[in-house]
């Protein structure tokens, strides 16, 4: 899921709020003289010294250790989701979870054909499921339960079984997070994803991993990344959805941070010193990154694919395979991030009316319609363990 922030990643990071401050240039004494005056109370602010900790990440701390049909509703809250929208609201009832968009949550210009929204319920209920089956029990899986274009997502109904399956990724699920840093040169060995490959009905993976088709479909996320940047009203709905101060965070308690973005740990708590950044600013360097971190790094692309991108139980089926891919690869110790900037952009030229610039080639990358290709993202080996993205609390998404 593309990845619009204020602040980006870069193997040897030069980071900047203005692109200007170089870390290179900075030696450890200095950072530590930043600390003090305003620089110490923007660093207070923007949460240098509470990183991953209080209310909005006790849930990825606290999911191991619940138990029932909390521990199951939990899961699905710390699924994967577009821009960490967190699009789901929930009823409990007894053994039964319903799962329904909050369409408050949809980013109309970044996303205008729904796929990212309705993928991320997708993950949530396929977290649930897989929580529920580590447990003992069977899920039972309506989707659109009331029609497709009904708010009631899927139905989940869970019954008690003596089998116990997928513990591994159950395992994974407080310890899987997107991981924006860079990667290691070593190859991947994508046969660890087989099994997971085919378990959902209608949806499976395309994997790009040929060095010259690789580096063809990086140049295309460079292009995609550059014009969603120059499209003001996309750029400001994503960014919108960037939380930069810790009192953001708090508030919300989703969106993306710093602490999200696989920095390193100097280049991260100076980025927390200094100004907060343009929306311009950081487009710029998302473009950067985009170019000389994510696509230069990646050691595979992945790519769901189903019959019909615009079919919402398509979209939910891909989002509950891109779940288990997800956490196949946290499993395995890779890294995974979601890089949908080619697809945003043919709905947003679709929906906008513009010529369609990316489809036939996207198409041509896939070997297949560009109709089937519905989420990408890129995988290999990281150099750095990601932060904690923040979550909403049970309360805040769960009735019953």
């Amino acid at each position: 899921m593309a990845t619009n922030t204020a602040t980006q990643d870069h193997p040897e990071i030069t980071l900047t709020r203005r692109d200007g401050l170089k870390l290179a240039g900075l030696g450890l004494g200095s950072v530590a003289a930043l600390g003090v005056g305003v620089g110490g109370v923007r660093a207070v602010t923007n949460g240098a010294f509470s990183a991953g900790s209080g209310d909005p990440y006790d849930l990825w701390h606290d999911w191991s250790s619940m138990t029932g049909i909390e521990r199951v509703a939990a899961a699905g809250v710390l699924a994967c989701n577009p821009h960490n929208t967190q699009p789901w609201r929930m009823i409990v009832d007894g053994d039964t979870i319903d799962v329904h968009s909050d369409p408050s949550r949809r980013m109309p210009l970044n996303d205008a054909s729904g796929r990212e929204h309705f993928a991320g319920l997708g993950c949530a209920v396929e977290n649930m499921v897989i929580a529920a089956g580590s447990a003992g029990a069977t899920s039972q899986v309506t989707l659109f339960p009331h029609g497709p274009a009904s708010d009631h997502v899927a139905r989940i109904a869970l019954r008690k079984d003596r089998a116990r399956q997928d513990r591994d990724l159950a395992a994974a699920i407080p310890h899987r997070h997107t991981n924006r840093g860079p990667y290691t040169s070593a190859p991947v060995d994508l046969s660890g994803f087989t099994e997971q490959s085919s378990r959902i009905e209608g949806a499976n993976v395309l994997w790009i991993a040929e060095p010259t088709t690789r580096e063809q479909l990086g140049r295309l996320y460079v292009e995609a990344t550059k014009a969603i940047t120059a499209d003001t009203a996309q750029s400001t709905e994503a960014f919108s959805w960037f939380r930069s101060a810790r009192s953001s965070i708090d508030k919300h308690r989703d969106g993306l941070t710093l602490d999200a973005q696989g920095l390193s740990d100097l280049a991260l708590f100076a980025a927390k010193l200094l100004p907060a950044q343009s929306r311009t600013d950081g487009d710029a360097y998302w473009v950067k990154a985009t170019r000389e971190v994510h696509t230069a790094t990646a050691a595979a692309y992945g790519v769901i694919v189903v019959d019909d991108v615009t079919d919402r139980s398509a979209q939910v089926n891909g989002g509950r395979l891109l779940a288990r891919m997800h956490l196949t690869a946290t499993a395995l110790g890779l890294g995974l991030h979601h890089m949908n900037q080619i697809t945003e952009r043919i709905d947003r030229d679709t929906a906008s009316g513009n010529p369609d610039v990316f489809s036939a080639r996207w198409a041509a990358l896939l070997g297949r319609p560009a109709s089937g290709g519905l989420l990408s993202f890129r995988i290999g080996h990281p150099e750095r363990t990601p932060g904690l993205s923040p979550r909403r609390s049970l309360d805040d998404v769960v009735a019953g």
